[in-house]
């Protein structure tokens, strides 16, 4: 089973790479449930399984130069929830990047993903912290894309949704109000993570919008 490609672009090379845990980099080692992956080793903020995710995204960036040497000096990068928040984490520090899209991306504004109603993995850190606060408080502040987002020296594109059951959308704004003025783009969706009747029209307006950012 490959990557859905709904991507517009016809001249680029395109690597999916699969985090730890997810996808086909499955492991016993590590839950693949999103509620359960999003705290695994969260007690130990150096072994936290986010922090493996950033060294798989900086990891896959040396693949694809070492694949694809012309493509240095062009690499964007983009991701949606998930993969979003671990670029909006990993992109800031690596200088390879030139350009980034993220679609309602996760890890915004911990102390609000741990506060507001959500169905997606903040849910599973919202149990976790009843458990364990203490490691919680300790470790998240170094795993917040709305902090890194103040670290960026490249244009992004943020797609913020204003209504999504999985990413509550205040921390998908918090990630985008972060980013420095000059560099940052803006597209409202009405919705993430839910199908609505004008879904079809939302994914295309803004797969066009994404093709006129990175060309």
């Amino acid at each position: 089973m490959g990557p859905e490609i709904s991507l517009p672009f016809t001249d680029a090379v395109i690597l999916f790479p699969c985090f730890r845990g997810l996808g086909r980099s499955t492991t016993p080692e590590i839950p693949c449930d999103p509620q359960l992956h999003v705290v695994h080793e969260l007690e130990d903020r150096d072994r936290y399984v986010l922090a493996g995710c950033v060294d798989d995204f900086w990891l896959a960036v040396s693949a694809l130069l070492e694949l694809f040497p012309s493509t240095a000096g062009a690499v964007g990068a983009l991701g949606v929830s998930f993969s979003g928040g671990i670029t909006m984490l990993a992109a800031p520090w690596d200088s390879r990047i030139r350009r980034v899209h993220v679609e309602v991306p996760t890890f915004g504004h911990q102390a609000l993903r741990l506060a507001l109603p959500t169905t997606g993995s903040g849910a599973g850190l919202q149990a976790y912290a009843g458990i364990n606060a203490t490691a919680v408080a300790r470790t998240l502040p170094y795993f917040d894309a709305a902090v890194a987002a103040r670290h960026f020296k490249v244009p992004v594109q943020c797609a913020c949704a204003c209504f999504d059951p999985a990413v509550a959308p205040p921390g998908q704004f918090a990630i985008y109000n972060a980013l420095p003025p000059d560099l940052r783009q803006l597209v409202v969706l009405v919705a993430g993570h839910h199908h609505f009747a004008g879904l079809a029209d939302q994914e295309a307006a803004l797969l066009g919008k994404v093709n006129l950012f990175f060309s």
